[in-house]
């Protein structure tokens, strides 16, 4: 019970210890109490028992079942989330294949592009050189349509 209280004291959780010894009464410990940290996790309040003081089996199985459905809630929760991550990653796979079928155009011969397929090379191209341009002279002095000597 000072472990459990020290560890409510430092870290602020919330603790409830129950404790039923053979042949002696059942001790409870709690905090801020015990009542109220096990009413929040089952949400409603235990009729007092004038037979016992402790936590019956009936009050441990209410906990158990609240416990039970948070648990299946987030599993839905999850398991909706894993359904929507699937559908997506489908939808992507799809357009990129979309993607990779539109850009094939490329890899054939030159004579046998149109217009527009030879213009998107050129441009890309164009594009391509003035990458490499503005990396070399960046890093490596190429100035005026050629390279510096080291």
């Amino acid at each position: 019970m000072e472990k459990a209280n020290e560890l409510a004291v430092v870290t602020g959780a919330e603790v409830g210890i129950i404790m039923c010894p053979q042949g002696s009464k059942p001790y409870s410990f709690g905090h801020p109490n015990v009542n109220e940290t096990i009413n929040k996790y089952v949400g409603k309040e235990r009729p007092p028992s004038p037979s016992s003081p402790g936590i019956d089996d009936k009050y441990v199985q209410m906990f158990r079942k609240a416990n039970s459905r948070e648990l299946k809630t987030r599993l839905n929760s999850l398991q909706d989330l894993l359904d929507s991550a699937l559908k997506l990653k489908s939808k992507l796979k799809q357009m990129n294949k979309n993607v990779e079928s539109q850009q094939e155009w490329f890899k054939g011969p030159i004579e046998k592009m149109n217009y527009t397929e030879a213009s998107m090379l050129k441009e890309g191209l164009e594009d391509l050189l003035l990458k490499v341009k503005n990396n070399g002279t960046e890093r490596y002095g190429y100035e005026n349509g050629k390279w510096k000597a080291e």
